[in-house]
This record gives C-alpha cells, structure tokens and sequence, in this order.
C-alpha cells in the first residue's frame, strides 16, 4: 500500500466514522464498555486518593460553556485523532496481531500525549498529567474508546464515553480543584 492510498483510507474511514450514527443496540453495548471502565477505573482513582468525590461550585453558565469546551477538546478532537485517524474504522480489516499492535501504538501515543501537552501548554498542572494514576487511567479509557469505536464503526461512542468521563472527573471528583480552575 503506498503512502497516498494509506492516506486516502485514512480520511475516508474518518469521514464514515463522523458520519455513522450508532443503532440503539450498539449505543448500548458501548454504554455497557463504559461501565466496564468505570468499574476498573473508580477503584484504582479512589483507592489512590487522585479521585476524590465532591459537589462542584459551578453556575450554570460554567457548567454549560465547560461542558461545551470539553465536548470539543479532548472529546472530539482527541478521538478524531486517536481513534478516527490513527485506528481502522472495520477492525476485521486487520489481522490479529496487526490490530493489536495498531492499537496498542495508537494507545501508547494517546497516553503519552498527556503529559506532552501539559509540558508544553500548562507545564503549571504537569504533575497531574505525569502522575502515574493519571496515566493507567487515561489507559483504561483509552482502551473503552476504542473498544467502543471497533463495536460501533463510529467516532461518536467514543466521544460520548471520553467526554462523560472528563466532565465527571471535573465536576465530581476533585479534577478541578487539581487543575486550579
């Protein structure tokens, strides 16, 4: 496969991804991969103290732009990257070992990303991202969003999952507060 063809499947599984509207029936096997990653993820967050519940302080007005700021980054910019270019939209496309090794570079970068950009954007909060409970967590999500984008062929489970996670993170256990926001 030469590097343009490579590149033209590229966009094209990206254009499908951002064009799939999930049925019912795959929305709900996404939802079940979420609960899956809240199960393994709030023991691991809450046992090592980084995720502590609370009620956020917030109006309206923060409520709905945060919402709105975080539906767009990380949630969708971060899925279209990470999941919508860097994965193939049909995982039987690939072979086994393939994929996994697809996946796993694809999770590897997304993970590393993190503490990337707060070096580079908000060096002041870089020892929540190179916190080491931080990354196994952005795994494990990591790992939900593109089970959920190989079961639904769509970018939109994905986004949906990591953009519940982050707003609850924010709102409800204690990400605000680690973020200085």
């Amino acid at each position: 496969m030469t590097l343009r063809s490579a590149t033209t499947e590229r966009v094209r599984d990206l254009r499908d991804a951002l064009t799939t509207m999930p049925q019912t029936r795959t929305w709900l096997a996404c939802a079940l991969v979420f609960v899956l990653f809240v199960a393994c993820a709030a023991p691991i967050g809450l046992l090592s103290d980084f995720l502590r519940p609370g009620v956020p302080n917030l109006s309206a007005k923060d409520a709905f732009n945060t919402a709105l700021l975080i539906f767009i980054q990380p949630a969708l910019v971060e899925e279209l990257v990470f999941r919508g270019l860097l994965l193939p939209r049909d995982a039987r496309s690939v072979r086994g070992r393939r994929l996994l090794a697809i996946a796993g570079g694809a999770l590897v970068i997304y993970v590393v990303s993190h503490p990337i950009n707060a070096m580079f954007f908000r060096p002041e909060v870089l020892y929540v991202f190179d916190n080491p409970v931080y990354l196994v967590l952005a795994a494990l999500l990591g790992i939900a969003c593109t089970v959920a984008y190989f079961i639904s062929k769509s970018i939109w489970p994905p986004v949906v999952i990591h953009w519940i996670t982050v707003l609850t993170w924010l709102w409800f256990l204690g990400g605000r507060t680690l973020l200085h926001m």
